[in-house]
C-alpha cells in the first residue's frame, strides 16, 4: 500500500487507486489523512473534533464523525483492503494501522531529508542529492488545500522546513560534487522560503564562490546584510561576516 496525503490524497492498493473523489468530501478527507499521518497513535475524539471543527462542532458531532469513519472504512474495502481493520476504533479514540511494508508520503519525506544529510556528512554527494529529492518533490506539493486545523498548520509548517532542510543539503551536495551552478539554484529556491536564514546566504556565497564567481559572492553578503537591516535592524553574524572576509581575501 502506498499513501499519498501531499497533493491529492489517494491511497494505492495493488494495482488499484482510490482518488480522493471516493472519499467522503474535504473533511472525510482532512479526517484520513490526520489519522494517516497519525498512525503512530491512537488519536482522541475530542482532538480529531478540534481538528474537523475547530472547537465549534455541530452538536450531532459524534454521529457525524461515525458516518466519515464508516464511509472512508467503505471505500477502502471496496478496494480489497480491510477498512474496519485499517481505521479502528475504540471508545473515545480512532487509528489508523498502517500496513506491514506500507509506504506514506509524508514519512518519506521525513526520512529522506535525514538520509540526505547523513549522506552528505559521510562524504556522499551524489546520495544525498537523490536522497534530498524525495523529500523535494513531496514537500513541493500542498497539503489539503482549503482546510485548516491545528494539526493540519503544524503539518504545514514541518512540511516547509523539510522542503527547506533538503534545498539546504541538496545545495551543499552540489558544492561538494562540483556543481555550483545547480548549488546556486537551490540555494536561491531555499532562500524563497526563509529569506533571513544565514546559514543559507552562506551556502548561496559558497556557491558562487565555487563557480569561481566572487563578485556574485561579494553581492550576495550585501544582499544578506540588508535584508537583515531591514527586517530585523540586525548585521549578519559572526559567521557570515568572517565567510565575507574570506571571500575579500581571496578577491585581493
Amino acid at each position: 500500500m502506498r499513501i499519498y496525503l501531499a497533493g491529492e490524497v489517494c491511497l494505492e492498493v495493488s494495482d488499484r487507486l482510490i482518488h480522493e473523489r471516493l472519499l467522503p468530501g474535504p473533511q472525510g478527507r482532512h479526517l484520513l489523512a490526520f489519522l494517516a499521518a497519525e498512525h503512530v497513535r491512537a488519536v482522541g475524539h475530542d482532538e480529531i473534533v478540534d481538528e474537523l471543527w475547530q472547537g465549534s462542532p455541530p452538536r450531532a458531532w459524534a454521529t457525524s464523525l461515525k458516518a466519515l469513519a464508516s464511509r472512508i472504512r467503505t471505500v477502502m474495502s471496496s478496494a480489497g483492503v480491510d477498512g474496519q481493520q485499517l481505521l479502528a476504533g475504540a471508545p473515545g479514540v480512532y487509528r489508523f494501522r498502517l500496513p506491514e511494508r506500507a509506504w506514506l508520503d509524508l514519512d518519506a519525506a521525513s526520512a529522506g531529508v535525514h538520509d540526505a544529510e547523513t549522506l552528505l556528512r559521510r562524504g556522499d554527494p551524489q546520495g544525498a542529492v537523490r536522497a534530498a529529492f524525495v523529500t523535494r518533490l513531496i514537500t513541493a506539493r500542498r497539503l489539503l488545500p482549503g482546510q485548516t486545523g491545528p494539526w493540519l498548520e503544524r503539518c504545514r509548517r514541518q512540511l516547509a522546513d523539510l522542503r527547506l532542510r533538503a534545498l539546504e543539503c541538496s545545495a551543499g551536495a552540489h558544492i561538494a560534487g562540483g556543481v555550483p551552478g545547480h548549488a546556486i539554484r537551490d540555494a536561491q529556491l531555499a532562500l524563497e522560503l526563509a529569506p533571513l536564514r544565514e546559514p543559507t546566504w552562506r551556502l548561496l556565497m559558497d556557491a558562487h564562490a565555487a563557480a569561481g564567481d566572487t563578485a556574485s559572492a561579494l553581492a550576495t553578503f550585501a544582499r544578506c546584510q540588508l535584508a537583515l537591516r531591514e527586517a530585523l535592524g540586525v548585521g549578519p553574524s559572526a559567521a557570515t561576516r568572517e565567510r565575507h572576509s574570506a571571500l575579500l581575501a581571496e578577491a585581493g
